[in-house]
């Protein structure tokens, strides 16, 4: 395609997410890595906020319009080398405008599964727009999650191969991109209620009854997020994955014992080809029904469900 276009000495860098995922990231310009990750890690709270809020918008469309330009104002700054805590400091106190009404109880359902299908919107058939469209208020895990986890196997697969020059790269970027998180973290406190995200090391841990973490991929962090999720108060879990996935449908099988320890919490899987499907919605609806019941029952009871002790 680019050479069709004309394009012939573009170079292309595809990084995978093995032992050499920095030095082969670097090659793209200095400093891209580390500009990268603050726009995702701005994206991602502003995601959080968008999602928070949009269900319960007094005025239809806001929300939405609000977030995108705040997304187009962050990557503006990001091009003019502006600073970026400063620009998404900004953008809180823009999306604070938009006037809510909580006075409805929604219940919260917590969406996990493969990482792209779960973050691109034409992927999962909208699936947030649909949960909220339905009464319900949606949380994701943000995309960071993946880069933390994957900085995780990586360190493990440096020390295993003795490759201590790319482990201590590693395990730097690590450090300096949790800083970027904490220093971002705080710009957001007080607009956020599910503003603090669990370390992967936590996640392996509430995984772990269920699933062992070296079987490594999405399946030991969406057990685990899943989890996590229901100790927060979501009323019913979302596991979206590609057509016959494999790690998601591993999801789906451990998941049946992690609902036998969790009150029997609404669970359902969805699996996406590409192609509409006529069924999608009808067992959506039926799974919100069964969150709004569970939402009930739990509020009558006025506890959160507490984490199995082993």
């Amino acid at each position: 395609m680019l050479k069709e276009l004309g394009l012939e000495n573009v170079p292309v860098i595809s990084p995978n997410q093995g032992r050499q995922f920095y030095n082969e990231i670097g090659k793209v310009a200095k400093g891209f890595d580390r500009t990268a990750w603050r726009g995702l890690l701005a994206v991602d709270f502003l995601e959080k906020m968008l999602r928070e809020r949009r269900p319960y918008e007094k005025k239809k469309g806001e929300t939405d319009k609000v977030f995108w330009e705040c997304v187009h104002y962050v990557s503006q700054a990001i091009l003019e080398g502006r600073d970026i805590f400063d620009a998404v400091e900004e953008c809180r106190n823009r999306m604070l405008q938009v006037e809510i009404d909580r006075s409805e109880e929604r219940p919260i359902i917590g969406i996990v599964g493969e990482v792209f299908v779960r973050c691109n919107r034409f992927s999962n058939d909208n699936i947030v727009f649909e949960v909220e469209r339905l009464g319900g208020e949606a949380w994701l895990p943000p995309f960071t999650e993946w880069i933390f986890y994957t900085n995780y196997t990586r360190k493990r697969g440096n020390l295993r191969g003795r490759d201590y020059k790319s482990y201590l790269i590693t395990l730097i970027k690590d450090k300096v991109q949790k800083k970027d998180e904490h220093t971002m973290m705080e710009i957001f406190k007080g607009a956020i209620r599910n503003l603090e995200e669990p370390t992967t090391e936590e996640v392996l841990s509430l995984s772990k009854p269920y699933i062992h973490d070296s079987f490594e991929g999405e399946a030991v962090l969406s057990v685990g997020k899943a989890i996590d999720f229901i100790r927060k108060g979501a009323s019913g879990i979302v596991n979206v994955m590609p057509f016959t996935c494999m790690p998601g449908t591993i999801v789906t099988g451990v998941m049946k014992r992690v609902r036998q320890d969790f009150d029997n919490v609404p669970f359902l899987t969805m699996a996406y080809d590409g192609l509409e499907q006529t069924n999608t919605l009808t067992r959506l609806e039926a799974f919100m029904f069964q969150a709004h019941q569970f939402s009930m029952r739990r509020r009558r009871a006025g506890a959160f469900i507490s984490a199995p002790s082993s």
